[in-house]
């Protein structure tokens, strides 16, 4: 975990899905989960995650993540990388934080 300034000051829509599969045909719903490390503040409690902070022993597999703000759905995927890799990405929408 390191501590971000760009998260501590971030404020994000609210966390609505998460999932994570080695096999597509047994996905898992981490939601609950993935909203323990966004935090209720929706702004990963300040910090940029790795992968091994958040998938220990779970290197390869896939997730998707889904977010709702006002106006519209948010979301990201990819596959669990390398430990060291950030995990946490900012999401190219909303541009105006006002709206959320």
């Amino acid at each position: 975990m390191i501590i971000s300034e760009y998260y501590q000051n971030y404020k994000g829509p609210e966390l609505i899905l998460a999932e994570i599969w080695e096999d597509s045909n047994k996905k898992q719903d981490i939601t609950e989960y993935i909203h323990s490390l966004y935090g209720e503040e929706r702004n990963w409690k300040g910090m940029l995650l790795t992968y091994k902070d958040v998938f220990p022993d779970k290197k390869g597999y896939h997730f998707y993540i889904e977010f709702q703000s006002k106006e519209r759905k948010h979301w990201f995927h990819g596959m669990v990388g390398e430990d060291q890799f950030i995990f946490n990405i900012p999401l190219a929408t909303p541009m105006n934080q006002n709206n959320i």
